[in-house]
This record gives C-alpha cells, structure tokens and sequence, in this order.
C-alpha cells in the first residue's frame, strides 16, 4: 500500500464519517470549494515522491479533514485536505503555520533582479504552497 492509496482511503473513511458529523462535513466541503475556486493555479504532484522526499517513513495520522505525515527529524509535514484533493508541506519546526513550496522553501520573501527583497501577497504564496494531488490514472 502505497501513500496514494492511504490517502484515498483516508478520505473515504472521512467521507463517511461526514455523513454523521456536520462539523467534519463542512471542513470537507470547505476544501472542496477551494479546489474549485483555486486549483487551476495550483502545481499538480504525485503525493508519493512528495511523501518519499519530504516525510520518508512516516505513518500518516487522521486528523478531521486532513491527512498528516510528519518528518520528525526535518520538521516537515506532509498535510493532505481531504475535501480540496490537495496538499501542503508545513514547516513544523516553527510556532506558527508556515507553508513551503515544493522544494521545502520559504516563499513568504523574494529577491527582485536587482537583489532588494519584496514580500509576497497572501494569493501569491498561496498560489506556491498548494499542490494538487494527481489521479492515480494521472501517476
């Protein structure tokens, strides 16, 4: 069983549960609609090389709306919405929710050609730390 294949039993699982749990069922169809109003800007990945390069070895964890891997010894979680279909990689090495891009960078800042730093928006970064996660069939 590959991470692919957790995560889409995860979120069958999940969806089920929703079934009874209003608060769940919200959270999930909460993502589900910022996959519709975002995705076309977000990179499409293969959640397996992202597991296996960001959080290799790790179980997942269920929580609520999202599937977590967590790699204790980089700091970094693979956080998977159930309801949107995408992921983010959280840098947990920090007190605050910090999301990097899909190299494990920051991408709160940039550097323009002429070396002065700028910040980014909220859509912008957002637009860099969301990933769509592929179809099996698109793997």
């Amino acid at each position: 069983m590959d991470s692919k294949d957790v995560y889409s039993s995860s979120v069958d699982t999940q969806k089920e549960i929703a079934k009874h749990d209003a608060e769940l069922m919200e959270k999930i169809m909460q993502g589900k609609k910022r996959n519709i109003a975002h995705s076309e800007e977000w990179t499409s990945v293969n959640i397996n090389n992202v597991i296996d390069q960001f959080a290799p070895s790790a179980h997942a964890e269920v929580h609520g709306n999202k599937v977590e891997w967590d790699n204790e010894k980089t700091k970094i979680s693979v956080v998977a919405d159930i309801g949107g279909g995408y992921l983010r990689l959280q840098d947990k090495s920090v007190p605050y929710n910090l999301y990097l891009d899909i190299h494990g960078k920051d991408v709160r800042n940039y550097i323009d050609a002429n070396g002065k730093q700028h910040g980014r928006s909220k859509a912008e970064r957002e637009a860099l730390t969301h990933f769509r996660i592929k179809y099996r069939s698109e793997m």
